[in-house]
């Protein structure tokens, strides 16, 4: 379960509405509830483990056709009013084809097609993949979206002519991503999947610098790790950068949510210089923290960060600036204390819950009662 969904489905189900969550099974499937939403975990269907259909695997929307199935046996016992699901993936690409169809909300995150072109991945395998997000978008009754640069992006792409995408921004739970009193330490986190369109490029050439001039601080990689375009682990090509002596000034590790909030209170800063993002999770939950942060001027960054107030930003691409802006925030502890504490009222200001789910019900009410 995304961010995303793991936020907007707890706090609907705390303004009183019933949830119910479909998501993809890692082993077998379930359906159970947990904290008041019912999650059903499936397995894409069909599978096409035969002989010559196997490459059918390959651009078979395979969970979106599980999730028709299973919705449709939701609708069956309890009518459903409204479906939401990314374009990635094209989850609800078949919901236009239920009996008694709810209507379909498609909320841009960054679609495939931007995601292969800022990892330089050759796009031409995956177009079905595209054409199947393209036509999730198409067949919305509602979209939204956490940012104006998604939807510029998105814009570039198809022509969005009849729909106007709603800007409604990702919530956070505040209460829960918290500043803590404890001393922060000399720790740079970076939290995501390595992968080049995050910037980990970036990172990799800033290190030195940021070592050189603080050789006691940490780096933590709070994330799966990433294969790039020369099919090279980016786990190995960021060690390969620091003597072997000082690699374990390196950290690696996946954690939960509730260990990313430990992560985010005890950073010195936290960094995400991606090439291209829309309103990323990361940088939302450090804030709430009350943790410094850095990011790239592009993407939705200058629509959550105000630029020396809550936070940095740095141009794309510019691993001296994101070095120095680093060793400015190791230096001095009184910017640092200044922009956490922006940072965190920025958070309750505009992206907490409570401020961002009344405006996503209004969203959803006018569309149930579109007809």
């Amino acid at each position: 379960m995304g961010a995303y969904t793991y936020e907007m489905a707890h706090a609907l189900v705390e303004a009183g509405h019933r949830v119910t969550v479909i998501s993809r099974a890692i082993d077998g499937e379930s359906v159970k509830r947990e904290n008041g939403i019912e999650v059903h975990r499936i397995l894409p269907r069909p599978s096409w483990n035969v002989p010559v259909f196997w490459r059918l695997n390959r651009i078979w929307p395979g969970f979106a056709w599980a999730a028709m199935g299973r919705l449709r046996s939701i609708n069956y016992q309890s009518p459903i009013d409204l479906v939401e699901a990314a374009e990635v993936r094209a989850d609800g690409f078949f919901v236009a084809f239920m009996p008694r169809r709810p209507k379909l909300v498609t909320r841009l995150h960054t679609a495939q097609i931007f995601v292969d072109r800022l990892n330089k991945i050759n796009s031409h395998r995956n177009r079905w993949n595209y054409w199947f997000e393209k036509k999730s978008i198409m067949r919305a009754n509602l979209l939204t979206a956490p940012s104006n640069a998604v939807i510029d992006l998105t814009r570039t792409w198809l022509r969005l002519r009849d729909q106007t995408p709603m800007v409604i921004p990702n919530p956070v739970d505040e209460k829960k991503f918290r500043p803590s009193e404890s001393p922060r330490k000399s720790l740079i986190v970076y939290s995501g999947r390595l992968e080049r369109r995050k910037g980990v490029h970036v990172i990799a050439e800033a290190i030195p610098a940021v070592l050189k001039a603080f050789p006691e601080a940490e780096f933590l990689f709070a994330g799966a790790d990433g294969i790039d375009y020369d099919g090279t682990d980016w786990r190995d090509k960021l060690l390969s950068l620091v003597p072997t002596e000082r690699r374990e000034q390196l950290r690696f590790e996946q954690r939960t949510r509730e260990e990313l909030v430990r992560a985010y209170q005890e950073a010195t800063v936290c960094i995400l210089p991606s090439v291209w993002e829309n309103f990323p999770y990361a940088l939302l939950e450090a804030m709430s923290c009350g943790a410094p942060v850095i990011a790239s001027e592009t993407g939705g960054f200058p629509e959550l960060i105000e630029d020396g107030v809550s936070g940095f930003l740095v141009p794309v691409n510019d691993a001296s600036a994101l070095a120095a802006r680093i060793i400015e925030l190791l230096s001095e502890p009184c910017l640092r204390q200044s922009l956490g504490q922006n940072a965190r009222r920025r958070v309750e200001n505009s992206f907490s819950a409570r401020q961002v789910v009344p405006s996503m019900l209004a969203a959803y009410h006018r569309t149930i009662a579109c007809t």
